[in-house]
């Protein structure tokens, strides 16, 4: 960027100066679809080139307005200095909309803490970006420095905001921290015949979603930390991928014919495992081929779990809370039920109990099961132990992957982190020497 910048000034030479015309030379249309590759604040500077090329960013189809990175640095600052920035945004926006002039956008996203106080403003953003047939829509007003008894003071996406007089070209749709209700993303959905993805999160004003008719083009479904949700209903033909992640609510599948991926957390998935494993499940278990589970150990209550047979699933990916004493080969009944088993990815997050074990035996063969990943590695008795049965019970192993660290903790960390991951190492590589595996095995 800062080449074409430069490109007015005197010291540059004749080359890039005839660079320069050539460049000037091509059409508009071209240019523009040139400035769509950049981001849009890149796309901006260049109207400093000529009188021509000071429009030409304003017709930028990807308008991404993402401060939330700037939100980290604010976070444990006064109210003060978070109501200047949020000043700051919304003049910025405000500012790139009114230069806006092509007819129509590919994209539209907001990324920042914003509430009710900002209502009007938001209204006009919403308004702005189906006028101009957008096809990605997000806006994520949410922050770490809300809680949740404030959470009912966020913006709120009403039905008299938009008027579907013609219908909506979206393919996308992410709102999160915005209070929307049931019947206005019904209202959405009757209206986008063409939208494919859809995700709530941390919505107060959702209560109950019904997702129903042969014509829905939805492949994607996810929903979030929605604390009044009760009900969801699904008669979606098309639908591919489903996250619900939350409190205990009722589900009920109608039609799911194609549905391959299931992703399931929170308060709901410690209420399906007390109700015998997802009774849900078992309607379209066979067509599952992803399953990732957000669960806590509890040996006691998955003792009395009776696992559907998962009869096409290839990934599974458990992030699995436990303490220090449990034991994970509870997990290895879910693993049977899993005879096609290719993947298995496991992720965990630790407590300490402070009580001791013995270390404990199964013997239970998984032929087809080539690869595992195992995230939180501590070294402990629990995920040896847990490593060790995977050595020894899966036939047909080619890699097992350890990391010391979860997902979460990665780029980060502390003393305490970086020692108890050289630990963890050391603890890792005694399994690679005593059990054999020095081809198999993959420490990071």
């Amino acid at each position: 960027m800062s080449e074409v910048l430069q490109i007015t000034s005197p010291s540059v030479s004749k080359a890039q100066k005839r660079e320069y015309d050539n460049i000037n030379e091509l059409p508009d249309e071209v240019l523009i679809s040139i400035l769509a590759r950049m981001p849009m604040k890149e796309a901006a500077r260049t109207s400093v080139l000529s009188r021509r090329w000071k429009k030409l960013w304003t017709s930028h189809p990807y308008l991404v307005f993402d401060g939330s990175n700037l939100l980290r640095g604010i976070h444990y600052r006064s109210e003060q200095v978070l109501e200047s920035e949020q000043f700051k945004y919304l003049n910025w926006v405000n500012d790139v909309l009114e230069s806006h002039h092509d007819a129509a956008i590919d994209e539209f996203k907001i990324r920042f803490y914003l509430d009710q106080c900002y209502q009007s403003d938001i209204d006009d953003w919403v308004r702005f970006a189906f006028g101009k047939k957008v096809q990605r829509f997000e806006l994520d007003l949410s922050s770490s420095r809300v809680i949740s008894h404030v959470q009912d003071s966020g913006y709120e996406l009403c039905s008299h905001t938009l008027h579907f007089q013609t219908p909506l070209s979206l393919t996308s749709l992410v709102l999160k921290q915005v209070r929307v209700s049931g019947e206005v993303l019904e209202n959405f959905l009757s209206n986008s015949p063409f939208l494919e993805r859809l995700c709530i999160g941390a919505s107060t004003s959702l209560v109950h979603l019904r997702l129903v008719g042969p014509s829905l083009c939805l492949t994607y479904l996810e929903i979030t930390a929605c604390a009044r949700m009760k009900s969801l209903e699904l008669d979606a033909p098309n639908l591919l991928s489903l996250k619900y992640s939350g409190q205990n609510i009722e589900i009920r599948f109608i039609e799911v014919p194609n549905l391959a991926e299931l992703f399931i957390g929170g308060m709901f998935v410690e209420t399906c495992t007390r109700n015998y494993f997802l009774p849900l499940v078992p309607t379209f278990a066979s067509q599952l081929q992803k399953l990732v589970l957000e669960m806590r150990v509890d040996e006691r209550k998955m003792k009395l779990f009776e696992y559907p047979i998962l009869s096409q699933l290839k990934e599974l990916e458990l992030q699995v809370r436990a303490r220090d004493h449990d034991s994970l080969l509870c997990l290895t009944s879910l693993i049977n039920a899993s005879p096609s088993l290719n993947q298995l990815s496991l992720e965990l997050s630790w407590s300490k109990s402070y009580t001791r074990r013995r270390v404990m035996k199964v013997k239970r063969h998984h032929y087809n099961l080539k690869e595992v990943e195992i995230r939180g590695f501590v070294g402990g008795m629990v995920d040896s132990e847990f490593c060790i049965y995977l050595v020894e019970n899966a036939i047909m192993l080619e890699k097992m992957s350890i990391d010391p660290f979860t997902k979460n903790e990665k780029g980060g960390g502390n003393c305490f982190k970086a020692e108890r991951a050289r630990a963890a190492r050391v603890r890792a590589e005694d399994l690679r020497s005593k059990y054999g595996v020095e081809d198999k095995l993959v420490i990071l």
